[in-house]
């Protein structure tokens, strides 16, 4: 309930100041678990993500400064965040995210760590958490790019979803280390073909 009120309430904020478009919305509907991956220039991401999916709640990982209060925890907390010690192995937060996933929900991380990019969202080098992840637990992903042009009020911020990647098909069975750098490089592959896809239209 919670969750489908910010939704609402985000339609009322963000659709006055940015035009919204979606290309690819096809490709975002997985049932069961998924990891579903966007580049990272703004705050205004992961709004923007779990605001164009429409039919299951998006769960991010979020570092764990963000938890540093009450009203900030109960808050993530009701949207269903995993907290995460970045920088660490933080091995509760992979299990928690791999539990998520098995009881079939949709992840949502910023593989590229923290925000880059800036208004040119150009990608920058990705870590291996996604990719872990959706191996680990046998789940498609579903890369975005998210193009806005710094989000600047009244313009377009255009959102191209591609075909969701089971990653055993590009890696094979394993889950070895080569193979998640292989998955993970696959990845930004994907994401950079996006971003030159969004500069083509």
């Amino acid at each position: 309930m919670f969750y489908a009120f910010i939704r609402i309430l985000a339609f009322i904020v963000l659709m006055p100041i940015f035009f919204i478009r979606v290309k690819g919305k096809e490709n975002l509907k997985v049932e069961g678990g998924s990891v579903i991956i966007a580049n990272h220039t703004s705050n205004w991401d992961p709004i923007i993500l779990g605001f164009i999916v429409k039919h299951t709640p998006v769960c991010y990982m979020a570092k764990k400064e963000l938890y540093s209060n009450g009203v900030k925890r109960l808050f993530l907390r009701l949207l269903q965040t995993i907290p995460v010690e970045r920088g660490k192995g933080d091995l509760k937060a992979v299990k928690t995210a791999l539990s998520a996933l098995k009881d079939g929900k949709m992840l949502g991380i910023f593989p590229e760590g923290t925000r880059k990019g800036g208004e040119n969202g150009e990608i920058g080098p990705f870590e291996q958490g996604a990719a872990l992840l959706a191996l680990r637990a046998d789940v498609p992903v579903i890369p975005v790019y998210l193009h806005a042009g710094g989000y600047r009020l009244f313009h377009r911020v255009t959102a191209y979803a591609a075909p969701p990647v089971y990653l055993r098909d590009v890696v094979g069975e394993r889950t070895s280390s080569s193979a998640i750098g292989g998955a993970t490089e696959y990845l930004r592959e994907q994401m950079i073909e996006l971003r030159e896809k969004s500069c083509r239209s």
